[in-house]
């Protein structure tokens, strides 16, 4: 049925029942039609005034209304545990059923289980099965019904800080965004808080090689100081990052999770990374190893070489995130580590603190950058629990380990994109920096 409409209420009730009124009309012209005929009139008719049909055309008026749902929260990759209800109905609140919805992700990743939805009777719409995407910025879903249109949010859930100052030569707005971008990579996948730890006196200037003045307060997270600049010229060091300082648990021993820490880029080198537009994912490379990938994992007894040709990752966290990819029979009890074996050149800032080439490939934590994907796997989120964060694995890019090998044919998307010692280990020994306050929890 259609909203109220105005009729002229006499001429429509005499025409709708045919009712010959002469015979009522007093010589003064008043009418005297029999009462009970008249009140069974003015019932229909009043029945017929009072419906509304909410299915028929749009009288511009119609609003979209968030029910329930709005500004949820999840893990990075995981969907969200309430659904999310939205309510079509007119400008006086009345519902209307029978309209198709839109629902489209406009922001952070994510992805829906289908695209469309149907206005039920009551006028309500529940919205499709929202996965968040894989890092921690803004996520948000639009509805759309007609030139209607509503807004839904939510959030990813962590607790990992990381604090970005640059330093060296003045940065873009765009080449800024490509490292706060990597940030919000890593606090998906590490979601929990760390100790509260005292920095004041740190001095950095010896690790990021510039003077700067010592350090106050403190620090509940990581800081890492970004630069891209020149290092050594081109077709040489494309990269150098690492810890500077690291937390001192209560009992004076490293904790080995990253307080402080420096990554730099010469831009001499980065051309190639930007055509392939391959920096950010290059970024995540070296922040993970500030973090402390493959940094700490000597240090830690993470990894056997007294044999280097069988050079193994033996942590509980990266060996099941390799099974759950695949890895099955390849990392039954240990991961395959970069042992420079039929690579050259391979230098200190690959042997040892990488998964092998060979076995891996295109996976982004390989001692070998490739041209197309670079997928982060769980692999090597999982493996962060070795070193005692609390990860979310869900925040992992889809991947399969590559079983195989290499041969002559591989295809460009595989192809190493940059070659030889391309990436080495800061020339410094992080120093230890107490902790001041336990971690108060962890993100669920």
């Amino acid at each position: 049925m259609t909203g109220v409409q105005s009729v002229d209420f006499r001429s429509w009730i005499w025409r709708r029942n045919r009712i010959n009124v002469t015979p009522y009309l007093s010589p003064g012209g008043r009418i005297r039609m029999h009462l009970r005929q008249l009140s069974g009139i003015l019932a229909s008719t009043v029945l017929i005034w009072g419906c509304s049909d909410s299915s028929g055309p749009s009288s511009g008026s119609e609003t979209l209304v968030i029910r329930s749902g709005n500004n949820q929260s999840a893990l990075a990759g995981t969907t969200l545990s309430n659904p999310i209800v939205v309510a079509l109905q007119d400008g006086a609140g009345n519902p209307i059923s029978g309209q198709t919805a839109t629902f489209t992700v406009t922001a952070g990743g994510g992805s829906l289980s289908s695209s469309t939805g149907q206005t039920n009777p009551d006028g309500t719409i529940t919205a499709p099965t929202w996965r968040l995407g894989k890092s921690d910025v803004p996520q948000k879903v639009q509805v759309s019904v007609g030139d209607k249109t509503a807004e839904v949010s939510a959030s990813v859930q962590t607790l990992y800080k990381i604090d970005i100052r640059f330093f060296g030569r003045t940065l873009t707005s765009a080449e800024q965004a490509l490292f706060t971008s990597a940030a919000a990579r890593l606090r998906a996948m590490i979601v929990g808080k760390l100790p509260v730890v005292s920095v004041a006196g740190a001095d950095v200037s010896s690790c990021i090689g510039q003077t700067t003045p010592p350090l106050t307060g403190t620090v509940d997270g990581l800081v890492v100081y970004a630069s891209l600049d020149s290092i050594d010229g081109r077709s040489k060091t494309l990269a150098q990052s690492g810890p500077c300082f690291i937390r001192q648990n209560e009992l004076g021993e490293p904790d080995y999770r990253t307080v402080i820490g420096v990554m730099k880029f010469d831009t001499a080198d980065v051309a190639p990374l930007i055509a392939q537009n391959a920096l950010e994912s290059t970024i995540v490379h070296e922040m993970l190893h500030v973090v402390g990938f493959g940094t700490f994992w000597e240090p830690k007894s993470l990894v056997v070489t007294s044999d280097t040709v069988n050079a193994r990752y033996i942590g509980p966290g990266g060996i099941a995130g390799c099974q759950a990819v695949g890895g099955t029979v390849t990392c039954a009890s240990s991961v395959p580590i970069e042992n420079c074996v039929g690579q050259s050149p391979c230098g200190a800032g690959q042997i040892f603190s990488h998964w092998r080439e060979s076995t891996f490939r295109t996976e982004l934590m390989t001692a070998y950058l490739n041209s197309g994907s670079d997928p982060l796997s769980a692999m090597s989120i999982r493996s962060l629990e070795d070193l005692n964060y609390s990860v979310n694995a869900a925040a992992a890019d889809a991947y399969t380990i590559f079983i195989g090998a290499r041969s002559a044919g591989t295809s460009a998307a595989s192809a190493p994109l940059a070659s030889g010692e391309w990436e080495r280990p800061l020339p410094f020994r992080p120093k230890m920096l107490p902790t001041i306050r336990a971690s108060a929890g962890s993100a669920k």
